[in-house]
């Protein structure tokens, strides 16, 4: 269709790296899904582990631009279970793999049903961007441990607001010093746009996941670290919504690029950055559950 080939040579064009990974993992389009692609939207590396690592995808179906293969080498160092659940639709899993309506009920459930069958006592939820706002859904209504979130997309609306657009598009001096930053930030713009008029077409603008509402409302509350790019205007605000709650943590990263967890791999960092949470969140669990294995 049209609107995947503009995809695809937008992508190719302001983000050449993040497209070659998609199109090696098969992902680089936004309307065309294969039987296949339907069939597999949830991946399982049972690892015998008694901690599971849910991985949540952004718009670009990927973990920061990672295919699900070099995100388990990003977390080699330990041998925790790890789930990947693709969102195929890019519409933030409020729709079926198949198209249909009721996408949260069903990823609720898969992501239940996997919890159960792995039989782990300590869940952890990963995301960025969109993804990072699943972590947070789902790792509330899931009854996760932990939640661990880069640039959550919520709500939508921040990067989707007229004033936002208008103020990425006429940012001359990010243009001017960081070519590369304005880019992803446009494309991460026409994305979330593109995103959420489809979200409010297909579902209603009134049954948007409440991500903060739910996490507030859930309890006891997952243990969150919430990683934001410090030179992102929208990603800062979007951190700011958490303030005032105990059991979240921020931490503002020195990037201008939306995709911290990308920034993060560049530096070699993600994923001692990742296990580093969940060693922290396992420890103060274990304070009052010392059936948890290290």
């Amino acid at each position: 269709m049209i609107l995947d080939k503009i995809f695809r040579l937008s992508s190719r064009l302001l983000a050449p790296k993040l497209a070659r990974e998609m199109q090696r993992d098969g992902r680089l389009q936004l309307t065309d899904f294969s039987q296949e692609d339907i069939e597999n939207f949830i991946e399982v590396d049972n690892r015998g582990s008694d901690v599971t690592i849910f991985s949540f995808a952004g718009l670009a179906v990927l973990f920061s631009g990672l295919p699900s293969y070099e995100f388990k080498r990003t977390l080699r160092e330990k041998d925790y279970n790890l789930v990947f659940i693709r969102d195929i639709r890019r519409l933030c899993y409020h729709v079926t793999p198949d198209g249909q309506a009721g996408g949260l009920e069903f990823f609720e459930e898969h992501v239940k049903r996997v919890m159960a069958s792995l039989g782990s006592s300590y869940h952890v939820a990963v995301g960025t961007s969109a993804g990072g706002s699943a972590a947070f859904y789902f790792g509330a209504r899931c009854g996760m441990d932990q939640v661990i979130a880069f640039s959550p997309g919520y709500p939508m609306t921040v990067y989707c607001s007229f004033w936002h657009r208008t103020q990425t598009c006429c940012d001359v001096k990010r243009l001017i010093t960081s070519p590369g930053a304005y880019f992803e930030l446009l494309l991460v713009t026409v994305g979330a746009w593109w995103s959420y008029r489809r979200l409010c077409k297909t579902v209603g603008k009134d049954r948007i996941w409440p991500v903060i509402d739910t996490y507030r409302s859930c309890d006891p509350r997952p243990r969150s670290t919430v990683f934001y790019s410090a030179g992102s205007r929208p990603d800062a605000r979007q951190a700011a919504l958490f303030d005032g709650i105990p059991e979240v943590k921020r931490v503002a990263l020195p990037t201008l690029f939306h995709n911290c967890a990308g920034y993060l791999q560049q530096r070699g960092e993600l994923g001692r950055t990742i296990l580093g949470e969940v060693q922290a969140g396992i420890k103060e669990k274990a304070l009052g559950n010392n059936s948890i294995r290290r």
